[in-house]
């Protein structure tokens, strides 16, 4: 079953792969230069430009790997083959949605770690501008430490439990698409949430990133209150849990689906 899954499905695979493969060259290549340029900021504005739309590659992960996984087998009526063998639809269902669901995960953990390998060239103590920071910059903040590897699953998860549900491959692409934006637009809304901010004294130099002014009943500042930029990690893993909890009712959504369409 493992091996008949990666034949059904190793195109994605290897383009996926060579994506990657493409990614941290140009990283490496990019990421050399700079650290010996007494210029970086140049040469990160100019690759930022282009890789800040890899952002979007949760998106396509759902509506190539996960929208066809169930969709396609019931447009193709290939599932009253696959479900009338020894194997249930359940297992079926199992090996094909765990098998890729981890794939997807690793690949976006590896996107996420070479990502933040790149943006640490960039450190601000060199000239450069915060917008380097990983904190700072809500797209950075997504492509870089374990976040990838939860947007990329989530998006997986999504595409294979809309297909389930819809058993159409095409209106199951547009609800991916549609539900993988919303939540990505939505999710940097409410980031700043994820924690209370610290409050910080007028006069004490913030370290992160000021989300509130305190002012008094003559309107004067009094006080700030500050996310600081050594909770990056604890964004980052509260950003991934809250992904993986979702990724996971989606799965069970799916199961479902598969259960009551016999």
């Amino acid at each position: 079953m493992l091996w008949l899954t990666y034949r059904q499905h190793r195109m994605q695979l290897l383009i996926t792969a060579g994506l990657l493969v493409a990614v941290g060259i140009v990283l490496l290549v990019n990421g050399n230069a700079a650290a010996d340029s007494p210029a970086p900021a140049k040469l990160f504005a100019d690759l930022y430009q282009y890789l800040s739309w890899l952002q979007v590659v949760p998106v396509a992960i759902g509506v190539f790997w996960g929208a066809p996984l169930v969709a396609a087998e019931f447009e193709r009526g290939t599932t009253k083959l696959a479900w009338t063998q020894s194997i249930s639809r359940f297992h079926w269902l199992g090996v094909k949605l765990g098998l890729l669901a981890v794939l997807a995960t690793l690949g976006g953990l590896a996107f996420g770690a070479m990502m933040q390998r790149w943006v640490a060239v960039f450190p601000t103590d060199r000239g450069d501008t915060d917008f380097t920071s990983r904190f700072d910059n809500p797209v950075l903040f997504a492509m870089t430490g374990v976040a990838p590897g939860a947007w990329w699953l989530f998006g997986f998860v999504l595409g294979t439990a809309a297909g389930a549900l819809i058993r159409k491959t095409l209106p199951a692409i547009a609800v991916t698409i549609a539900v993988s934006v919303g939540l990505m637009i939505g999710v940097s809304n409410v980031r700043d949430h994820y924690a209370e901010p610290r409050l910080v004294a007028l006069g004490t130099e913030p370290v992160g990133r000021v989300v509130e002014m305190i002012r008094d009943a003559a309107g004067e500042i009094t006080a700030l209150k500050i996310l600081p930029a050594d909770w990056y990690w604890r964004f980052q893993w509260t950003e991934a849990a809250i992904l993986t909890g979702v990724s996971l009712l989606l799965a069970v959504a799916a199961t479902f689906a598969i259960r009551r369409r016999s």
